[in-house]
């Protein structure tokens, strides 16, 4: 089961074409981007095999804010890079808005810094190692060190602040991200 989140905290829902404002550095975007195919469901079938519940398992990306302007840094299949918020405006995506202040928000930063400066490579041995241990149940993790995976970035990067994950943050996927600051779909998006 997951942590509690601490309670500070909140999730705006930003359905496609509207976008997100009062952003920080440590808030994350959550997304179930279509754009993926079969990796996208691939990871909502991990955390289906992985147990999370339903209203968490329809996310299977996620990103980093690094300026309130929307700057963000995400692990794409060529790396980390930085992406501007605006490519995600035709999505459906949430933005948990962590209060990551102060000497915590300077640390998040610098972490994200040095990523996307030594130009961090993409897990795809995680991924492997990730599937393995959905399919498989059991507790081992394999990851490649020098690689990262999204959630798992921003869950490296966020413990640069308050947050203690469930387990390493190399094995966080965005389904557990969303379990554990308790990410449900808006009420716009259920109609």
């Amino acid at each position: 089961m997951a942590e509690a989140a601490p309670t500070a905290a909140h999730v705006t829902h930003h359905p496609p074409g509207d976008t997100a404002t009062g952003l920080a550095v440590g808030d994350f975007l959550l997304t179930g981007v279509v754009q993926q195919g079969v990796v996208s469901r691939a990871i909502k079938f991990g955390a289906l095999l992985r147990g999370i519940p339903k209203p968490f398992r329809r996310f299977s990306h996620a990103a980093l804010v690094i300026d309130a302007d929307g700057t963000l840094a995400e692990a794409l299949a060529r790396g980390v890079v930085r992406s501007p918020l605006s490519k995600y405006a035709p999505a459906n995506y949430v933005i948990v808005h962590t209060k990551v202040t102060g000497q915590d928000s300077e640390e998040v930063l610098k972490f994200a810094e040095a990523v996307l400066a030594t130009r961090v490579r993409y897990g795809f041995v995680t991924i492997a190692g990730l599937a393995l241990y959905c399919l498989s149940g059991t507790s081992l993790c394999i990851q490649k060190a020098g690689t990262a995976i999204c959630s798992g970035f921003v869950s490296d990067a966020l413990t640069r602040s308050t947050y203690i994950w469930p387990r390493p943050p190399y094995s966080m996927m965005p389904a557990d991200l969303a379990q554990f600051f308790d990410v449900r779909q808006s009420p716009q998006a259920a109609a």
